[in-house]
């Protein structure tokens, strides 16, 4: 049994990185796990218990489906958090609306479907994930780089393959081992 997804790899930029140092001084004596920027990612479906077996045939379906779309244009926007300010959990930067990546995502979860991976319910709401937060002291420094940030233009990222990962969790964080890339070929 293996631990799966699907993402596309985000590289990131000065901006990006400069905006992820701010957070990580302004925030340095709190209790926070950051994300190792080389490994951001945009998750577009979460597998989870993989059985070694269906890989393979997983491998083909994520393939046909990645080939029939074009190269993606990802704007990245803004910083926030996810659950609230008075119980903050993660703070993400922001993707631009993208409809071909929205479709794409959809696609995914319809061909992986029949392999018995239900797709999620809640609202697919594309991030780069910077940190994990387990422990703040002072929430108004956090809410005063949010504010700071919360409609800076961050980058834009040219992306041109979708991975299939296994996840390994490891006690100082999760090592990615792409499984499979698959290249966006199609045309807009």
């Amino acid at each position: 049994m293996k631990r799966t997804f699907v993402a596309v790899n985000i590289r990131p930029e000065d901006k990006l990185r400069n905006i992820a140092r701010q957070f990580r001084q302004d925030l340095s004596g709190d209790r926070i796990k950051w994300v190792d920027l080389d490994g951001m990612h945009i998750t577009l479906s979460f597998l989870g218990d993989t059985h070694e077996e269906k890989i393979p045939d997983l491998k083909k379906v994520i393939e046909n489906v990645v080939n029939d779309f074009p190269i993606l244009k990802l704007e990245f926007k803004g910083c926030g958090i996810f659950k609230n300010l008075r119980d903050p959990r993660v703070i993400w930067f922001g993707l631009e609306e993208n409809e071909i990546l929205r479709h794409l995502k959809v696609s995914l979860d319809q061909a992986i479907e029949p392999y018995g991976f239900i797709p999620e319910k809640r609202e697919f709401r594309p991030h780069l994930t910077l940190a994990r937060i387990k422990w703040i002291r002072d929430i108004s420094v956090l809410k005063d780089l949010i504010e700071t940030y919360e409609d800076e233009h961050v980058q834009l990222s040219e992306v041109d393959q979708v991975i299939f990962y296994e996840s390994i969790l490891r006690p100082d964080g999760p090592e990615y081992l792409p499984l499979h890339k698959s290249k966006l070929v199609g045309k807009t």
